[in-house]
């Protein structure tokens, strides 16, 4: 198994230190791994693991506001505008002009936004659960594409994306939720879900109503078995311990910029938002808020703007990096097979990969 080995590097622009993992051989083709909320480097432990081991240089960082990389309660350092030059850094120091990007959840927002903004930095794009042309343009261009017989307009007008006008409405409620019981939250939010849970109703659909997540701020908060979630304990014990050390607040701050993050998107992008490299896009079936699948104008706007896009299923819930990892590693390294063959480090790793 390959070695995750921990670096730093500090942002030249703005001072900031930002934390990764990284394995593999240095001169290997590059996959850079971007997490979401509220996730670390270490959330895409099976990722790393596989690809190193077929010769890719794999790196992942703690996204801002997790792990061991900057925080700050200042919302405005976390718009997209900011964060992009960041990885863009992140590029330079290991050495390298392009990668293959790959994303999920939040992560996606800085990666939509380095193919839109950076395109001669991509080798290729990889996006899972969220879908291009969406969050990283902001609730504006998510809300017209909702599933509005599941989320009729006049009783449900933000949908399942309910929680992220709660953010906005609310910040403070919202962090000191999270922050009331990080160990059994962790586990809650990492819980599996279900087949049903992508044909229903999210439970997010009245956060604002009940005054914060799940049940509100009062909500109990149950400790579920770590066998019912989608980590181990070695993810467990750091995912708890980055949040006990910095908080919800980081985390929080990602959902509070939706118009400068509008702004950058329109303005300043390249190519009329079109990407002309290759994309993959990985649906998770069963996730609740994501719902892709069995709503086809959830990725409307990517297949208009994709020039040369792949999609695939996974039969999983929200974390299905995690979940089917699996099969989340054979969909990708069949996807690099076929649309970006020249990145394979050689012979030996094209047959390593035909028996995943």
């Amino acid at each position: 198994m390959a070695v995750l080995s921990p670096n730093t590097f500090t942002s030249k622009s703005t001072g900031k230190q930002h934390f990764y993992l990284m394995a593999g051989p240095s001169n290997g083709p590059l996959i850079i791994f971007l997490h979401g909320w509220p996730g670390i480097a270490l959330t895409w432990k099976y990722q790393l693991h596989a690809f190193a081991s077929l010769g890719f240089y794999v790196v992942a960082p703690d996204m801002a506001g997790y792990g061991q990389t900057w925080t700050s309660k200042d919302p405005s350092e976390f718009a997209l505008e900011k964060l992009v030059p960041q990885y863009l850094e992140l590029l330079e120091h290991v050495g390298r002009k392009e990668a293959i990007w790959c994303g999920h959840d939040w992560g996606c927002g800085p990666l939509w936004a380095i193919a839109s903004h950076h395109p001669e930095v991509c080798k290729a794009v990889i996006g899972m659960s969220v879908p291009y042309r969406t969050l990283e343009l902001g609730l504006n261009y998510m809300i017209p594409y909702l599933d509005r017989e599941l989320y009729p307009e006049d009783e449900f007008p933000y949908g399942q994306y309910d929680y992220q006008v709660f953010y906005q409405e609310n910040p403070e409620a919202a962090t000191r939720q999270f922050e009331s019981d990080i160990p059994n939250y962790v586990r809650l939010i990492f819980s599996r879900g279900q087949e049903k849970g992508s044909r229903e109703r999210s439970f997010t659909v009245n956060t604002r109503n009940n005054g914060g997540w799940f049940k509100g701020p009062n909500t109990v908060v149950p400790e579920i078995p770590l066998e019912m979630t989608v980590i181990d304990e070695e993810l467990r014990s750091e995912l708890v311990a980055s949040l006990t050390k910095n908080g919800f607040h980081g985390a929080t701050n990602w959902y509070l910029n939706h118009s400068a993050n509008e702004k950058y998107g329109l303005e300043k992008g390249v190519n009329n938002g079109v990407l002309k490299m290759p994309v993959l896009f990985i649906h998770t079936e069963y996730d609740t808020i994501c719902q892709t699948v069995h709503n086809p104008r959830a990725g409307l706007q990517m297949r208009e703007h994709c020039e040369n896009l792949s999609e695939f299923v996974i039969k999983a819930a929200h974390w299905g990096m995690l979940e089917c990892p699996d099969k989340t590693n054979a969909g990708i390294v069949q996807w690099i097979l076929e649309k970006v063959r020249d990145s394979w480090p050689g012979p030996e790793s094209r047959a390593r990969a035909s028996l995943l």
